[in-house]
């Protein structure tokens, strides 16, 4: 036995060795080719590391990862110099053939693990510095006027136009000069129209060709862009009769300090700054003056410069600019656009009882002026015979000649309105824009809160955003489009008739329980972010209607010379002023009992806030339910506001509050209160602690004040609150923890509060919550424990938020907000020319 154990020893030994022998043998057999593997790889990833490793110090990353790359790739190429120089015979050939192992697997564990990793890191880091610039984006977007105009619709007989003006706009300067051009025409002619469009055209605008390489890392991604006119570069802003300087260009330069606002001392200030705007910008840069009264404004806006246009809209004309002269429409373009607005699809009259003969005299009647056929086609689309016959004959009282335009349009457009008489709500309603000044867009909410009060409408915006389409429909108004592109070039402007915005809510998805998504509509209130503007001409009418009508509605508004003058008296229901020259609204000092006021708006679209000097004593102003103030400077009158028992509604829009209301005392103040809307107010950084006692309270909104950073403790004690808007704020970081007391609270909106970081611990626990909205809450890691599964909550936010905050419930219902975080990258990094 012993000798058959040793036997089985002995031949496991001589295996081993064996399997030892062989081992060597095969290594110093394989050393050469396994020597030439080694150098043509070291050879292929060398130009890789050198290139990587530049690139990592050029975004100064830490020394220890810039060297990485080139440690390796010197030990790599250290260990192939010692190998070559290794004899055939010699038996150092062994020992280096498994250090070529060794980096072998090194190399491919490097490659396979770290690089990965690095790239995964740098990924990351891009997105982060994405998601940050899209902060810094969406605070500036949210604190700047929109753009350009976008088109409404189908636009009629402007192609041959669009392309004679471009070629005036785009034909170099003789001189080393800027060039202008003019667009000069009457009133509704559709000068705006034109320039809109032509800003709009792709050999004006430019269009952005993208082209682009990628794959799982953004590192990977490559941009190809073609080259375009004035692209970014087009600045629309309209004028008006009272030119306001300094705010105009303060909203032009905003736009290139990040949101911050430009200040000047003087109108002079402001255009110099300007000028020393365009000395630093390269590029080609159009600038649209539209509705200019005084050739002056053209010319503080002018610098020398080859690649600075000023295109320019004006009812006189300018002879001492390069001038096109706009005219009427041609009779067949004028035949398409009254058909286009008085029948609906393609303009047919097939299965309508209205003549060819008809259509064709009443076109003439409106003398091919594109308002006017835009506002009789209107106000006839769906009408019958006897309507159609009405109106002819209505126009056809007192026919003028084409050289009698000035004083006809007006009277026509005048007449036409009688068709309002068996629309008594539609015609209140097209009054009341008149109380909003000249070239503003207004607010739909806003006329929601006055119509709620005038006309009971219902308040969630349904039956008031019905109106505005009615009178959109009539081409009595015209309601702003929201554009669907968001990925056209960023065009810059500020004034009444732009027709920019941001959509709040979008159509989004509902994620079903089997993991399915369907379209679904998200809608929170009907007028949201909804806009309307007036053409001045119909505005004009508008207050003359109003003028005959039983006394509703009062519009104060500045002369230029002239502080608004204010009445002993008031015995309208509504009372508007509006001012952009004076830095002050003095009230009459022996100010009458005003019961019979409903409804105050004070509108300041001038540079300065307004001071409100010899406000009313609460006693004269005892029937006001509703104030609407914007930039005004509320120190003055905040003890007269909070002794105004009435008062429903409080609305504050880029108002200077800073300490007015934390000095008042506030019992038995507002008891009749129900909402408060702060929008815009710069110098709000707390909300108000005084404002947490209002025992009727049901909405506080607070949208877009940059600066609000904490909300009281005392929010708790408003009970009876129902809706909570906080969207925009950007620097608020937390809400307090007695919003646990809010037990009616129906809606959150905490769109863009970027820098929240924690939500309430017991929020969970507000029982009648139903909708929270969270679209690019991007500081929020985690939810309170509070939130259960199932959650009864209706959520609104984008996908980054879903994923990170709402995916692991099962029963919740989600609307998403898609976000299409590559398409959001190609709008950050792609260049501005």
């Amino acid at each position: 036995m012993a000798g058959l154990a040793e036997g089985a020893l002995a031949g496991a030994a001589v295996s081993k060795s064996s399997d030892g022998i062989i081992h060597v043998i095969k290594k110093l057999w394989q050393f050469r080719t396994k020597l030439n593997q080694t150098e043509e790889t070291t050879k292929k990833i060398k130009p890789f590391f050198t290139e990587i490793e530049q690139q990592n110090e050029a975004l100064n990353l830490r020394t220890e990862e810039r060297e990485m790359y080139a440690n390796q790739l010197k030990e790599a190429e250290d260990l192939v110099e010692k190998c070559k120089k290794i004899k055939w015979y010699s038996y150092k050939r062994y020992p280096y053939s498994l250090k070529l192992d060794d980096l072998d697997e090194k190399l491919t564990r490097f490659l396979r693990t770290y690089v990965p990793l690095q790239a995964v890191r740098n990924g990351n880091e891009t997105l982060m510095i994405v998601r940050d610039l899209k902060k810094e984006k969406e605070i500036w977007r949210r604190s700047c006027s929109a753009g350009v105009p976008l088109l409404d619709g189908d636009v009629i007989g402007f192609d041959d136009r669009v392309r004679a003006l471009k070629a005036m706009v785009l034909k170099d300067s003789k001189v080393d000069d800027c060039s202008v051009v003019v667009v000069s025409a009457a009133g509704g002619y559709g000068k705006t129209t034109l320039v809109t469009k032509l800003c709009h055209d792709p050999d004006i605008e430019g269009t952005n060709k993208v082209t682009t390489t990628h794959n799982d890392f953004v590192d990977d991604l490559e941009i190809h862009m073609d080259e375009e006119k004035f692209g970014r570069n087009i600045y629309f802003v309209t004028i008006s009769e009272t030119p306001k300087i300094k705010v105009v260009v303060q909203n032009l330069l905003q736009k290139n300090q990040g949101g911050q606002q430009p200040d000047f001392v003087s109108d002079e200030d402001a255009t110099r700054q300007w000028g020393s705007f365009l000395r630093g910008n390269t590029s080609p840069l159009l600038l649209v003056l539209d509705d200019v009264w005084d050739a002056n404004i053209v010319t503080k806006f002018k610098f020398k410069s080859k690649t600075y246009k000023i295109l320019v809209t004006s009812r006189s004309t300018l002879k001492q600019f390069n001038t096109y002269k706009l005219k009427l429409l041609k009779d067949q373009n004028a035949m398409k656009l009254f058909r286009h607005s008085a029948f609906p699809g393609d303009g047919s009259i097939e299965g309508i009882d209205i003549s060819d003969a008809l259509v064709d005299e009443m076109v003439k009647h409106c003398k091919n002026h594109p308002l006017v056929l835009s506002v009789v086609g209107g106000l006839l689309k769906g009408k019958g015979v006897s309507s159609w016959d009405h109106m002819l004959k209505r126009l056809s009282e007192g026919t003028q000649s084409v050289l009698d335009l000035d004083k006809s349009i007006p009277l026509c457009l005048e007449r036409s309105l009688d068709a309002l008489e068996n629309e008594p709500a539609i015609k209140q309603c097209y009054m009341d824009l008149g109380l909003f000044p000249e070239d503003q867009k207004i607010a739909a909410t806003t006329l929601m809160d006055m119509w709620v009060h005038l006309y009971k409408h219902d308040d969630k915006g349904l039956e008031t955003i019905n109106q505005l389409t009615e009178l959109s429909s009539k081409n009595l108004a015209t309601q702003l489009q929201i554009s669907e592109d968001e990925s056209q070039p960023q065009i810059f402007g500020y004034g009444g008739r732009d027709h920019g915005g941001l959509m709040l809510f979008m159509g989004g998805w509902r994620l079903l329980k089997e993991g399915t998504w369907k379209p679904l509509p998200v809608i929170a209130n009907y007028c949201e972010e909804e806009f309307v503007v007036q053409h001045d001409m119909m505005r004009r009418l508008a207050i003359k209607l109003s003028s005959k009508e039983p006394v509703e509605r009062l519009i104060i508004e500045a002369a230029e010379q002239m502080p608004p003058q204010m009445p002993h008296t008031v015995n309208s229901r509504i009372l508007s002023i509006s001012t952009g020259m004076f830095a002050s609204f003095p009230f009459s000092k022996d100010a009458n009992s005003s019961e019979r006021l409903k409804i105050l708006i004070i509108t300041n679209y001038g540079y300065y806030f307004s001071q409100l000097q010899n406000f009313p004593a609460p006693q004269y102003l005892s029937g006001l339910t509703r104030i609407r103030l914007e930039h005004v400077s509320i120190s003055s009158i905040s003890t007269s506001l909070l002794e105004l028992a009435n008062l429903q509604k409080l609305s504050l829009i880029m108002c200077k509050i800073g300490n007015s209301f934390n000095e008042c005392s506030m019992a038995n103040k507002f008891p009749s209160l129900l909402e408060i809307e702060m929008e815009s107010c710069e110098d709000l950084v707390t909300f108000p602690a005084m404002f947490c006692n209002l025992p009727c309270l049901k909405s506080l909104v607070i949208t877009n004040c940059l600066e609000l950073s904490s909300l009281p403790n005392e929010l708790g004690n408003l009970t009876n609150l129902e809706v909570l808007r906080l969207a925009s704020c950007s620097k608020l970081t937390t809400l307090p923890e007695s919003v646990i007391e809010l037990q009616n609270l129906r809606i959150i909106d905490l769109n863009h509060c970027l820098q929240l970081a924690v939500l309430p611990a017991q929020i969970g626990e507000l029982g009648r919550l139903q909708t929270i909205l969270m679209i690019g809450c991007t500081g929020l890691n985690e939810l309170p424990s509070s939130i259960k599964d199932p959650c009864s909550w209706k959520v609104v936010c984008d996908e980054e938020i879903f994923q990170k905050l709402w995916s692991h419930l099962q029963n919740v219902e989600v609307t998403l907000v898609e976000e299409d975080r590559f398409d959001t990258f190609m709008k950050i990094v792609a260049p501005r020319t």
